[in-house]
């Protein structure tokens, strides 16, 4: 399945510079979660797949899925055989998405469609999950196997457009036409809320971002402004997200300000953390919950200085090393929260998430 293309920011040098005067601009609001995408498994259509959907489909009918550089599995496999960040987004995909349609319409586009939706996980924005009826999965874009092209311009993978992408009337059509109606909301698909059509009056320097559809009291992450005629998708995301979003998962060791920001930002990863907080749960018989923080952020650093202190040492910058300690203890503590959230959601456990990060 061809992988999402890279979206760019609106002031990004490769958005054309009259991409905002089209005479028409649809404005999305970009939800934040986690990338999922899926498509049908067609015997018909066989020879149009790449070899890894082949291997993932459990016969005809079969829903592949995937994040966003892997495949996953399929919609018929056991849920214990599938990670635990995705458990709710497969039972979606039983439930609430209707395969009958989506075949008949491989014939109308000459071969299978990728589907490209959010599964709404906790990432940064806390839509209310554990109090409000959320959807499972937010469609935003669709692409025929038929127009896929493999190849991305040299340089910036910012450089590949959307070209050969349906168009959001027909892709939203087609939305509508797969999900099951009676479908509990929290176990729903559906396409993601359009917040504007607009034509050569856009303005993203003042534009001001509403509040969510899927909760009242939360700000949008962003938008995606779509423009049926120059192939592309464009982002703008608000200054506070962002920053917001630096604090749950950390910065770029570009943007580190002092040695010890730059040392967690290179070092400090969810990958790490996890595995620690696996060990402490799996191994060591700890109940899992944000009190493991008091070991947990210990073992992290322990963890980086134990496998690189030789670059440590010959590091270009000087930093103090309990200077590291308390924001190692903050990047442990969301990500503690981001896995209790997501576990209760997903109905599993914390350690099985994500256990092979993308």
């Amino acid at each position: 399945m061809k992988i999402y293309p890279k979206v760019p920011r609106y002031d990004h040098p490769v958005v054309p510079s009259d991409f905002f005067d089209a005479e028409s601009l649809t404005l999305i609001e970009k939800v934040d979660g986690s990338s999922f995408r899926f498509t049908l498994y067609d015997e018909r259509y066989a020879v149009q797949y790449p070899e890894a959907v082949i291997e993932a489909a459990t016969g005809d009918g079969s829903l592949v899925f995937g994040t966003r550089k892997t495949i996953r599995g399929s919609h018929r496999d056991a849920l214990a055989d599938i990670d635990g960040a995705l458990h709710r987004a497969v039972r979606c995909l039983r439930e609430s998405v209707k395969t009958t349609p989506l075949r008949h319409l491989h014939d109308t586009f000459d071969g299978p469609l990728i589907i490209y939706a959010e599964n709404l996980v906790y990432s940064t924005l806390d839509y209310g999950f554990d109090t409000n009826e959320l959807p499972t999965l937010v469609g935003f874009d669709i692409l025929p196997y038929a127009n896929v092209n493999t190849m991305v311009p040299s340089g910036s993978p910012y450089e590949e457009t959307h070209k050969g992408f349906l168009d959001h009337e027909t892709a939203w059509a087609i939305f509508e036409q797969l999900r099951v109606d009676e479908a509990p909301i929290d176990m729903s698909f559906v396409p993601a809320p359009i917040l504007k059509q607009s034509g050569g009056d856009f303005d993203p320097t003042t534009y001001t971002f509403p509040t969510s559809s899927l909760a009242d009291d939360v700000q949008v992450e962003g938008i995606v402004i779509r423009s049926p005629t120059r192939d592309r998708r464009v982002k703008l995301v608000r200054e506070a997200f962002q920053e917001r979003n630096r604090k749950q998962f950390g910065q770029r060791p570009a943007d580190a300000d002092s040695g010890a920001e730059y040392v967690v930002a290179t070092y400090c990863t969810s990958a790490r953390i996890r595995k620690q907080a696996r060990t402490l749960v799996v191994e060591e018989g700890r109940e899992f919950g944000l009190h493991l923080n008091e070991d947990l952020y210990q073992r992290v650093v322990e963890d980086i200085w134990a496998e690189h202190w030789q670059e440590l040492m010959t590091l270009d910058r000087s930093f103090t090393p309990t200077d590291v300690y308390p924001l190692v203890a903050k990047r442990c503590i969301a990500e503690l929260r981001q896995m209790q959230t997501n576990a209760e959601l997903n109905d599993a456990q914390p350690t099985e998430l994500w256990q092979h990060l993308f």
